[in-house]
C-alpha cells in the first residue's frame, strides 16, 4: 500500500512539474535585458512615493506570451501597496512605480521591466 501511494504521489509531482515547466518562457538572452527601480526607506505613514524605470535605447517592453501583458515584476516589503501608475506609464517612453502609504516601520520596493532589444546589423544570430 505504501508502495503505490509513493508511486501515485510521485506521478502527481512529475505531472505538476511538467505542467509548470510548459509554460516557463526562454529569455532569449542574446536579446532581452532587463531594467528597474527602487524606492527604499520609506517611512511609516509616509506616501506618493516614485520611480521611473529607465528605458534602455532600441529596446521595448517584452511581452509575456503567457499573460499577453507588459513583462515586469514588483518586488515590495509588507506593509506597502505599489503598482505602475496606470497616468504616467505609457510602456513606450515612461515607465514609473509608484507606491501608496508605508503601514510598516519601513517599506522598499523594486520596480523590474523586461526589455526585447534588436540585435545590431551584422551581429550572430542564435541557431
Amino acid at each position: 500500500m505504501r508502495n503505490a501511494r509513493f508511486i501515485l504521489t510521485s506521478l502527481a509531482l512529475l505531472a505538476i512539474g511538467a505542467a509548470i515547466q510548459a509554460d516557463a518562457q526562454p529569455l532569449g538572452r542574446q536579446t532581452q535585458t532587463s531594467s528597474a527601480c527602487q524606492v527604499a526607506n520609506i517611512k511609516k505613514g509616509v506616501s506618493g512615493k516614485q520611480c521611473d524605470v529607465p528605458i534602455p535605447k532600441t529596446c521595448k517592453v517584452a511581452i509575456n506570451q503567457v499573460t499577453k501583458m507588459h513583462w515586469a515584476d514588483i518586488e515590495k516589503s509588507p506593509g506597502i501597496s505599489c503598482r505602475f501608475d496606470d497616468t504616467l506609464t505609457d510602456w513606450k517612453t515612461r515607465i514609473t512605480g509608484a507606491c501608496g502609504a508605508c503601514q510598516g516601520r519601513q517599506c522598499n520596493a523594486k520596480f523590474t521591466v523586461y526589455f526585447d532589444c534588436p540585435q545590431p546589423d551584422g551581429a550572430s544570430k542564435s541557431p
